[in-house]
């Protein structure tokens, strides 16, 4: 699976392109960056060709799928240019976002729906850097959920640092379904915001999400609990606990960080995303995170921020 990079920033060359050049039968053929030195950079670590034009790269390279790692505020027209010229693609989360991924706004959907359409014309792969999900306590939450050990889950509540809150949000839409109706608030400014959310699924299940900017970066940046008929569970963290409490029984811990390295935990998860993607691609198998969970996830963002400017519920329409 020949693998171009799109973006050769921090994020491009510390963890795509390492963490791709791990996954059996993946090879990494081009580098490009609007930015020369960037470009030549992530290229020479890899040996491959560089190019500051993505349209000269597609033309000239023969590639399988683009790795897109631009910001959120840059993702649109080169995702959308990598799947006109026929070519599979993974990005990073929020699909798109104009105005920074603090502030996903509905004009983000627009542009998401105009990615989606294309997405689905070309027959292409579009895959989602959701890593989050491949954490080992996310993982073992989701399993005890699939297996029916909370019951029917009835009330979710998360709170996240705004840095994971597109994941958050991804989490909440992976344990407990999709999210039908939500009445927000946040407090005023473009920085250091703060924000929370009512939410309604499609289950009938309520939930509350909340997120700040202002927390430090040496606290944990996430909390997730999922309460069921039958059963509740938290995790905590990136790469933390997840503990569960059946019925009146002691609440035990399931699976725990206990002397492994949070950031090689992190990165592992990292890992993670990236080979299951390469692999279903390579196979002809659907990503496990696609655009249809990245444009759900946008549209709960978007809602978040129309309820809370209009002051009013928002009901969800999925595209």
């Amino acid at each position: 699976l020949k693998i171009a990079i799109l973006g050769c920033g921090g994020v491009g060359r510390g963890y795509h392109a390492p963490a791709f050049a791990q996954v059996e039968g993946v090879e990494i053929v081009a580098a490009c960056d609007i930015v020369e030195e960037r470009a030549r950079a992530l290229a020479g670590d890899h040996g491959v060709p560089w190019y500051r034009d993505a349209a000269e790269m597609l033309e000239k390279e023969e590639i399988d799928l683009v790795d897109i790692c631009t910001t959120e505020r840059d993702r649109a027209e080169p995702l959308m240019q990598c799947l006109r010229a026929g070519k599979h693609v993974f990005c990073e989360k929020p699909l798109v976002a104009a105005e920074g991924q603090y502030n996903v706004l509905e004009s983000d959907l627009i542009t998401a729906r105009k990615i989606v359409d294309l997405w689905r014309e070309s027959g292409k792969h579009l895959g989602i850097n959701y890593n989050y999900r491949t954490a080992p306590h996310t993982r073992a939450m989701k399993r005890a959920i699939d297996a029916g050990q909370f019951g029917d889950p009835v009330m979710v509540t998360a709170f996240s640092h705004l840095a994971s809150w597109s994941h958050a949000i991804d989490l909440v839409r992976w344990f407990t379904g999709e999210v039908t109706e939500l009445t927000a608030y946040q407090s005023p400014g473009a920085s250091n915001r703060d924000r929370a959310a009512a939410l309604q699924f499609r289950n009938g299940a309520i939930g509350t999400l909340a997120g700040s900017a202002r927390l430090s970066w040496r606290q944990p940046l996430l909390r997730i609990d999922v309460i069921g008929t039958e059963a509740r569970g938290t995790i905590e963290d990136l790469t933390g606990e997840f503990r569960m409490r059946v019925g009146d029984e002691p609440e035990k811990t399931i699976w725990s960080p206990e002397g492994s390295d949070p950031l090689l935990l992190m990165e592992e998860a990292f890992t993670r995303s990236v080979t299951e993607l390469a692999e279903a691609v390579r196979d002809g198998k659907a990503p496990p995170v696609t655009g249809i969970d990245a444009i759900r996830a946008l549209e709960i963002d978007a809602a978040i921020s129309t309820s809370a400017q209009e002051q009013s519920p928002v009901k969800i329409e999925h595209y």
